[in-house]
């Protein structure tokens, strides 16, 4: 047990120790050369692929799991939700729908301007509407256990750099346009940055996540 409560601690250790780097290299470049720093933090720049690789890299973590899960015939609901919410995540930083359609999906103005074909719009709806509800109704139906597993989660500190960098997340898109109209700071600078906090965290926390049957794997 000695081994793993290590590897454990090391997780919250390691993604203290990227965020304070990062932080630090962004802050220096943005005393150093303004213009360089929002270079940097643009909507699609450097600071906004590195968070979609990072979120990608998390789900491919999180995806042995389940897929190891899924082949004895079970899957932990928080793996579930976490994965499609880091999924949902790489597609709005990526922009598809505006990369597709010109426009946010999202938006009234594409589901009823007649310059988007109706199918188009249809599948749009369908996904808008149907996969978050598809996620709510599974998170429903296995709330108990989710709320066991989360719990569980806080309890090591791979959980706890998960739960602060969703947080993270959270109150950066809450407080997203303040952010952006702090003076003598590139407009996208401080989301960008906080974004990139949070998606180092997930990563860390997702390379830290133990098997969810820990003495299973040690039989084989």
């Amino acid at each position: 047990m000695l081994p793993q409560r290590r590897a454990w601690f090391g997780a919250e250790t390691l993604a203290a120790g990227l965020v304070l780097g990062a932080v630090a290299v962004l802050s220096l470049i943005l005393v150093v050369n303004p213009p360089l720093a929002h270079w940097l933090t643009i909507e699609d720049g450097v600071v906004e692929w590195l968070q979609v690789t990072l979120d990608a890299a998390a789900v491919a973590l999180i995806g042995r799991h389940l897929v190891r899960d899924n082949a004895e015939g079970e899957r932990s609901p928080l793996d579930v939700l976490t994965v499609a919410a880091l999924i949902g995540l790489i597609i709005g930083e990526l922009d598809v729908d505006r990369w597709l359609f010109g426009t946010k999906v999202i938006s009234t103005a594409f589901f009823f301007k007649a310059k988007y074909a109706l199918p188009w719009r249809l599948l749009a709806a369908l996904v808008v509407v149907g996969v978050p509800a598809a996620v709510g109704i599974y998170a429903l139906r296995h709330v108990r256990t989710l709320w066991r597993e989360g719990w569980s989660a806080l309890g090591q500190p791979w959980g706890r750099v998960l739960a602060a960098s969703a947080v993270i997340l959270v109150l950066t898109e809450l407080f997203e346009r303040p952010l952006g109209r702090v003076p003598g700071v590139p407009h996208f600078f401080l989301e960008e940055t906080l974004e990139l906090v949070a998606s180092i965290g997930i990563v860390v926390a997702a390379a830290a996540h133990p098997p969810s049957r820990p003495e299973r794997s040690a039989t084989l």
